[in-house]
């Protein structure tokens, strides 16, 4: 019996390891293959179809650990032109969609909340935004985001309620995909205009407003093939993750 207990537990801590090393993996793989639906300046790479199921999945510390590692295999498999260091910063906005996507999964939506409202009240208050004339309706889809944490909790906190139910499921992983992605997004602008990374790669200021309204087409369009994505393979992946009853998502 002590064997037996000494294995499970063994076999608990384990599991954990074994899921962010897999997690981690893809995303490396995915973040290596750059995306098609914009301008290389703005478009990110097939990543978004796993970021936010990594925080689901995984929970919000977990979810963020994989992505993490997973950001920094991207970089390693496809090096950006960007450089090492920098493709990285920005890169870590992909852990950061799975951090939120954990938190809204874990019931914690107002840490979601309040970190969107931090970050997207340091680009309005910016003088920058304002010196460069950057327009704040090309964030549209970010603000609509911020609007959309509190029904995406509800829709996920019913889903949880009904695990194995996939019509109560379908809603609640899509609207986070989306909520996630668009995050991932705004760490980027966050990094990009208040904390001046702009200056690094460099971008010309006069330049910033172009990549914004590029932005607000591109972004949109990464946060629907997300969603897509989140329904056709998030949703399937959980259930067979509740009926195996391997472990119980959110992990943490």
């Amino acid at each position: 019996m002590a064997a037996s207990t000494g294995e499970s537990e063994g076999t608990g801590r384990t599991r954990p390891l074994v899921l962010v090393a897999l997690f981690a993996s893809l995303h490396g793989l995915l973040s290596a293959v750059p995306g098609v639906w914009g301008p290389s300046e703005v478009a990110r790479s097939f990543v978004i179809f796993v970021e936010s199921l990594e925080g689901m999945v995984l929970g919000p510390r977990m979810g963020f650990l994989s992505g993490s590692i997973g950001c920094v295999l991207g970089r390693i498999f496809r090096p950006r032109e960007e450089g090492f260091l920098l493709g990285i910063a920005f890169g870590m906005g992909e852990p950061v969609a799975a951090l939120v996507a954990g938190l809204i999964f874990r019931r914690k939506w107002p840490l979601a909340a309040l970190a969107y409202a931090a970050m997207l009240g340091a680009f309005i208050a910016d003088p920058m935004t304002w010196i460069a004339r950057i327009p704040l309706w090309s964030l549209w889809d970010t603000f609509l985001a911020m609007f959309m944490i509190l029904p995406t909790h509800i829709a996920v906190r019913s889903a949880l309620e009904h695990r194995g139910n996939a019509k109560r499921l379908g809603p609640a992983v899509c609207m986070t995909a989306f909520v996630s992605t668009e995050a991932d997004m705004l760490f980027r602008i966050f990094l990009l205009v208040p904390l001046r990374l702009y200056a690094l790669y460099p971008i010309p200021v006069e330049a910033l407003p172009a990549i914004f309204l590029m932005g607000s087409f591109v972004t949109p369009i990464e946060a629907l093939l997300s969603m897509a994505a989140s329904v056709i393979l998030a949703v399937p992946v959980l259930l067979a993750i509740e009926r195996s009853k391997a472990v119980r998502w959110p992990m943490e």
